[in-house]
Formats: C-alpha cells, sequence, structure tokens
C-alpha cells in the first residue's frame, strides 16, 4: 500500500455501503487523485493492488446493482397484479350495485350512467397508476445504466493511461 494517500479499502475512510458501484467509482476516482503525478504531463501513477482490488469489487457490486433493478422491475410487476385484482374487485362491485339499482323500478337508466362513469373512473386511475409505475423503473433503470457507463468509462480511461505509461516505461528502460 502506498503511503502517500488514504487506505481505500479501510471501511473508516468511507461511511456508505462499500460495495455500491457509485461508491466504488468514487473510491477508484479518488485512487487516480492520490496517485502519483509524472512529471511534466497529466499521467498518473497508481497501486496497482489498489486499483486490480477496487475494479474486482466494481465488477461484484454492478451485477447486484442490475439484481436491485430486476426486484424493482418485479415488483412494478406485483403492484400492477395488485392494481388489476383491485379494479377487478371494484368493477364486481359496480357491477353488483348497478345490477341491484337497475333491478329496482325507477331510475335504471341513471344507474346505467353511474355505473359507467364509475368504470371509466376505475380504468383511467389504473392507467394512471401503470404509467407512474413504469417511469420509476425506467428512471431506476436509466440510474443503474449511467452508474455501469460511468464505470466502464473509468476503467477504460485508466486501463489506457496505465499502458500509456507502461510503454513509456519500456521506452525508457530500452533507452
Amino acid at each position: 500500500m502506498s503511503d502517500d494517500g488514504p487506505d481505500l479499502f479501510d471501511p473508516e475512510v468511507v461511511d456508505e455501503d462499500p460495495d455500491d458501484v457509485l461508491v466504488l467509482l468514487d473510491r477508484l476516482e479518488e485512487l487516480v487523485g492520490v496517485g502519483r503525478r509524472m512529471p511534466f504531463s497529466t499521467r498518473v501513477m497508481v497501486e496497482e493492488e489498489e486499483f486490480l482490488g477496487l475494479l474486482d469489487r466494481i465488477r461484484g457490486a454492478v451485477p447486484r446493482e442490475i439484481q436491485q433493478a430486476q426486484r424493482v422491475v418485479e415488483e412494478r410487476s406485483d403492484i400492477i397484479t395488485s392494481a388489476q385484482q383491485e379494479a377487478a374487485k371494484i368493477l364486481d362491485m359496480a357491477r353488483s350495485q348497478a345490477e341491484y339499482i337497475i333491478s329496482e323500478q325507477g331510475i335504471t337508466n341513471e344507474a346505467r350512467q353511474r355505473g359507467e362513469e364509475y368504470l371509466r373512473q376505475v380504468e383511467l386511475d389504473k392507467r394512471r397508476s401503470m404509467g407512474q409505475i413504469d417511469e420509476y423503473a425506467l428512471q431506476q433503470l436509466g440510474r443503474v445504466e449511467d452508474a455501469v457507463q460511468d464505470g466502464m468509462n473509468l476503467v477504460i480511461e485508466s486501463m489506457r493511461e496505465a499502458l500509456e505509461q507502461l510503454g513509456q516505461a519500456k521506452r525508457h528502460v530500452g533507452k
């Protein structure tokens, strides 16, 4: 480990969930920030063991983030199913009430109109709820996708810089 900066694997360094993708990416960025700068360049040397350790933890955390997104989708499905069951109960109750009112001699047309309006309102409420659930699920999936993309971009850039530094080091050794 380097004596230049904090130990990025120390749980006291970060209070958040140590296996959260965004926390791990922040740690990777911090590793680059505390790395030794190469004179007259934008290159940074980082501890290989810490870098590879963080990279392994990110690889382990990404599937968990995807599983969480899948759970959100499953919960969405459960909520939709529950909403549909509730809507069916309401529809049955509305039909029963409508049949009772219609069976009574009197205001048959008014009863039909009220029942149909009630059914339309239930359908509108159901559609509105489903739209909100879809929007939430898409937002969560978008956040996961953004986090994965940011992590991959950071890893690719770090790998590119590491390869360039390795090439420079090889050229200097060969002189």
